[in-house]
C-alpha cells in the first residue's frame, strides 16, 4: 500500500520546489488565456501524421524536448512516464531488455522465444531483447502503443511497441556535441551532425556517443578456496557502451525519398552480479562457515572475473515514392547481427554450484512493401512483411557438487538454434462515415514457420564452459559422454522440429469526434504471439517437446476518450480495456515415470484476464507552470493455469503487471531575457508491488511497492546554441528490486540504481 505520509511530503518539497521559482518570476495567473496553450503532439501511430488528440488509439508520446526535460536517457526511463508499462534490463545484464506493456510481454530472454512487445526503430523491428536497452540520443520522438500490433506495418506484437523515430535531416550543416559528468565517476560524450553533399537533395548524417560509469558496488574476488579469502574486487553494475549510426538521404525528385542506415552497438560492460538478501546454504570449503547475506546492496561475493559483451549492429534501406498527393508506396529493408557473451552466477557465491555461462548469436532480415492512400473520407494502408532469422545459443548450467569440488564440474549444457521464416501482409482501412464519425476495420494475415535443433547433455568436466558457439553451427560438449555422476549415465538428448502456424488477426474500431474537443472511440483487436520449442525442453524424458508450444492470443476491447479542455490548457485521455489471454506459455511441471517424476517444459498451459485503466493529463496552469498525471490501473489475473495435469492457478500470479503505477509531475519555464531561459522539472513515479516469476516460490522475486523522486533543471542560451542541466535520480537514495532468485542456497536479488546526479553540457552549432 502507499504509504500517504510519506508521498504527501514528497508532494510538499515538490511544490515547494516549484512556487520557490515562480516567486523569481511576475505573476503570470493573469495573462491572456490565449499564450496559455499546450503544445501540438503528432505521432505517426496510424502510419500517417496526426494530432495524438485524433488518433484513438492508447498512446504515449515523447518529444526531443519532452526526454531532454525529464532526463529519459535509455528505453527503461520510459516506463515512469508510461501507465502500465515496464521496461527493465534483465538478469545480469545492462542492455538485454525485458518489456512488458498492459502484463504482456515475454519474461524469458533467452535465444527462440519472441518478444511480446515490439521494439523498432525507424521502422525497423528488433526480433531479440539483447542490445535493445537502447540509449536515446539523436531522438526526434519516442512512441509507446499499448495494445496488439500488426495491421498497420511491420511485424507484429500482442501487448504493444516502441517506436525510436531519429531526426531527419533539415538540409543545413550543424553539429551538436554533448559532455557530462556525474556521480560514479559517470563519463559520456555524444557527437551527432550533419551535412549537406548536393544542396536540396543529399544529406550525410552521424551519431556516436560513449557512456561510461563505474559500478554502484564491488564484486570480491580472486577467491582462495583453502584461506576463504578475496585477493581482489571488480565492479558491480558499471557502465562501458560505445553506440554509432551513420545515415545517407537522397532526394532526386520531389516524389522519391532514398535512405541508408546503419548503427553499431558494444557493450563492454561488467556481467552484473546478484546480491544474497540472505545467509546462503552453501558453506566456505576452508572453514565450513555459511557466506553471508551482502552487507551493501550492491556488492556481491560471486567471486567471477568473466566479462560479458554485447555486440548488435545493422542497417537498413528505405525509399519512399509520393506518385501523387493521395497514393505513396514505401519500401523498408534491414538486415542486422549480434553477438553476446554473458554469465550468471545464481548463487553469488564464488563456489561453481550454480554458474551459467551463455552465449547468443542472431541475424535477421526483413522486406516490408507498404501502400498508403488518403483521399476525402478515406485512409488506406496495406503492406507486406517478410522476415527470415536465425537465433542461436548455447549455456552451461555448472553444478560444482561434491565430490567434485577438486576442479571436476557436474555440467546440463544447451545449445541449438532455431530458424524462423515469416510472412504477412496486412491491410487497415478508415473511412469517415459523416463529419463526426469514422469507422477503421484492419485484417492481418500471417504465416510462421520455424526449424529447432537442441542438443542437450549432461556431463562431467574440468572446463567451466567446453564449447563456443557461432550461427547453425554444431556444438560439442564435455570430455565423454561415458563419465558416470553417482553411478548413473550422463544423459543426451537431440532434438529437432519444425513447425507452421498461420493465424488471423482482425481490428476494428469506432471513434466519434463528440465536438472539436472530445473524441470517443471503442476499439477491438486480436494479436498472438507465435509458437515455438522449448530450447530447456528434455526430450529423452518428454518426447512431446519436439512438437513445439502454438500461438497465444490476446484479444482486447478498449474504450477510450481524448480531449482537449479549459480553452487547450487540459489535455486528459483515458483509456479503459478488457483483455482475454488464452493458450499462454507457460513453464510449468509434466508428470514423468519414476525415478524422474516431473519435468519442466513450456507449454500452452495458461489463461488470463486482464482489465484495466490508463489516464493521462497535462495541465497548463499558467504561461510558464505545468503539470502532468500519468495513472495506469490493472487487475491481471491468471484463471487457468495446468500443471501436472492439476490448476495451480491459486498459486500462481501475472508476472511484471502491478496493480498500480502512476507519475505526478512540474514542470516551470522561466524567461531569463538576455540570459536564456531556465526549465526546473521534477516529478514522483508510483509502482505498485509486483512479481518476476509466475509461480511463486520465494520473497526474492517479489517487488515491493516503491516511489522514485527525480528532478531536473535545463537552462538554454537565448540563441539556443547552448544548453546546460543538473540531474538528479532517485533523490531520496529508495532501494527498489528489479529481480530475484532463490534456486536452494539462497535468496538473490538485483537491485534498480541509487541516487544518481548528472550535469551536462551541450554546444549546437
Amino acid at each position: 500500500m502507499i504509504n500517504k505520509k510519506i508521498v504527501r511530503n514528497r508532494l510538499t518539497s515538490v511544490i515547494a520546489l516549484i512556487s520557490a521559482a515562480s516567486m523569481a518570476s511576475p505573476v503570470l495567473l493573469a495573462q491572456e488565456r490565449s499564450k496559455i496553450l499546450l503544445e501540438e503532439v503528432l505521432v505517426t501511430a496510424q502510419k500517417r501524421e496526426q494530432n495524438l488528440q485524433q488518433v484513438p488509439v492508447s498512446i504515449t508520446s515523447f518529444g526531443a524536448k519532452e526526454l531532454e526535460r525529464k532526463s529519459i536517457t535509455s528505453i527503461i526511463d520510459l516506463e515512469k512516464s508510461s501507465p502500465n508499462t515496464q521496461l527493465r534490463a534483465s538478469r545480469a545484464t545492462s542492455s538485454t531488455l525485458t518489456a512488458y506493456i498492459r502484463g504482456v510481454g515475454q519474461q524469458d530472454p533467452l535465444w527462440g522465444f519472441e518478444p511480446g512487445v515490439g521494439v523498432y526503430v525507424d521502422d525497423v523491428y528488433y526480433a531479440r531483447p539483447q542490445a535493445a536497452v537502447l540509449d536515446v540520443f539523436d531522438v526526434e520522438r519516442i512512441e509507446v502503443l499499448r495494445g496488439p500490433q500488426g495491421t498497420l506495418y511491420g511485424k507484429n506484437t500482442v501487448g504493444g511497441a516502441i517506436k525510436y523515430i531519429t531526426k531527419k535531416m533539415s538540409g543545413e550543416p550543424s553539429a551538436k556535441i554533448t559532455a557530462a559528468a556525474g556521480t560514479y565517476g559517470q563519463q559520456e560524450l555524444t557527437l551527432s551532425g550533419q551535412m549537406p553533399i548536393i544542396d536540396n537533395k543529399l544529406y550525410v548524417g552521424a551519431a556516436v556517443a560513449k557512456l561510461e560509469r563505474d559500478g554502484y558496488g564491488d564484486v570480491d574476488t580472486g577467491y582462495d578456496i583453502t584461506t576463504g579469502l578475496f585477493s581482489s574486487s571488480e565492479e558491480n553494475y558499471n557502465k562501458d557502451v560505445t553506440v554509432a549510426r551513420v545515415s545517407v538521404e537522397y532526394t532526386p525528385t520531389e516524389k522519391l525519398f532514398l535512405r541508408l542506415a546503419g548503427d553499431k552497438t558494444d557493450d563492454d560492460s561488467n556481467q552484473i552480479c546478484g546480491s544474497q538478501s540472505s545467509q546462503t546454504t552453501l558453506t566456505h570449503p576452508a572453514t565450513g562457515l555459511p557466506f553471508l547475506a551482502s552487507g551493501d546492496r550492491y556488492d556481491s561475493a560471486c567471486g567471477t572475473t568473466h566479462k560479458s559483451n554485447v555486440e548488435n549492429q545493422g542497417f537498413s534501406f528505405t525509399a519512399q515514392y509520393d506518385i501523387n498527393d493521395a497514393l505513396s508506396v514505401k519500401y523498408i529493408y534491414a538486415d542486422r547481427e549480434g553477438e553476446t557473451q554473458q554469465f550468471i552466477d545464481f548463487e553469488a557465491t564464488p563456489l561453481d554450484s550454480f554458474d551459467v555461462p551463455a552465449s547468443y548469436s542472431d541475424d535477421q532480415k526483413s522486406h516490408e512493401l507498404q501502400i498508403n492512400y488518403n483521399v476525402d473520407r478515406l485512409a488506406l494502408v496495406g503492406g507486406a512483411y517478410y522476415f527470415k532469422g536465425n537465433s542461436a545459443g548455447a549455456f552451461d548450467v555448472v553444478l560444482n557438487a561434491p565430490p567434485y569440488m577438486d576442479g571436476d564440474h557436474f555440467d546440463l549444457a544447451i545449445g541449438g538454434d532455431v530458424d524462423t521464416e515469416s510472412l504477412s501482409f496486412y491491410f487497415n482501412a478508415s473511412y469517415n462515415l459523416s463529419d463526426t464519425v469514422t469507422l477503421t476495420a484492419g485484417l492481418r494475415s500471417t504465416e510462421d514457420d520455424k526449424n529447432s535443433n537442441i542438443q542437450r547433455i549432461s556431463y562431467i568436466t574440468t572446463n567451466s564452459f567446453p564449447y563456443t558457439t557461432t550461427q547453425g553451427s554444431s556444438f560439442t560438449f564435455g570430455n565423454s559422454a561415458d563419465d558416470t555422476l553417482f553411478g548413473v549415465s550422463t544423459d543426451i538428448s537431440d532434438k529437432e522440429a519444425d513447425k507452421s502456424w498461420n493465424e488471423i488477426s482482425p481490428s476494428a474500431k469506432v471513434d466519434w469526434q463528440v465536438s472539436d474537443d472530445v473524441m470517443l472511440y471503442i476499439s477491438y483487436a486480436e494479436g498472438f504471439k507465435s509458437g515455438g520449442f522449448d530450447m530447456r525442453g528434455n526430450a529423452a524424458l518428454n518426447p512431446n517437446v519436439a512438437d513445439g508450444y502454438d500461438p497465444e492470443i490476446v484479444e482486447t476491447w478498449e474504450l477510450g476518450l481524448k480531449s482537449q479542455l479549459l480553452d487547450d490548457r487540459l489535455r486528459l485521455n483515458l483509456a479503459l480495456f478488457q483483455m482475454d489471454y488464452t493458450d499462454m506459455q507457460l513453464t510449468v511441471q509434466t508428470a514423468q515415470p519414476a525415478p524422474v517424476f516431473f519435468s519442466s517444459d513450456v507449454v500452452n498451459a495458461g489463461t488470463a484476464e486482464i482489465n484495466g485503466a490508463e489516464l493521462e493529463a497535462i495541465l497548463q496552469v499558467t504561461q510558464a507552470l505545468s503539470t502532468s498525471l500519468a495513472l495506469g490501473y490493472m487487475d491481471a489475473d491468471l484463471v487457468e493455469v495446468i500443471s501436472a495435469g492439476v490448476d495451480v492457478s491459486d498459486s500462481w500470479e501475472m508476472v511484471n503487471a502491478p496493480d498500480w503505477t502512476g507519475q505526478l509531475g512540474l514542470n516551470y519555464e522561466m524567461d531569463l531575457g538576455n540570459a536564456g531561459s531556465l526549465t526546473l522539472t521534477t516529478a514522483l513515479s508510483y509502482r505498485e508491488a509486483s512479481r518476476n516469476f509466475n509461480n511463486v516460490t520465494c520473497s526474492c522475486d517479489q517487488e515491493k511497492s516503491y516511489t522514485l523522486w527525480d528532478a531536473t533543471a535545463t537552462w538554454y542560451s537565448e540563441d539556443e546554441h547552448w544548453t546546460a542541466s543538473l540531474n538528479v535520480k532517485n533523490i531520496e537514495d529508495t532501494s527498489y528490486k528489479t529481480g530475484g532468485y532463490n534456486l536452494g542456497s539462497g535468496e538473490l536479488a538485483f537491485y534498480g540504481p541509487p541516487r544518481t546526479v548528472t550535469a551536462s553540457v551541450s554546444y549546437q552549432f
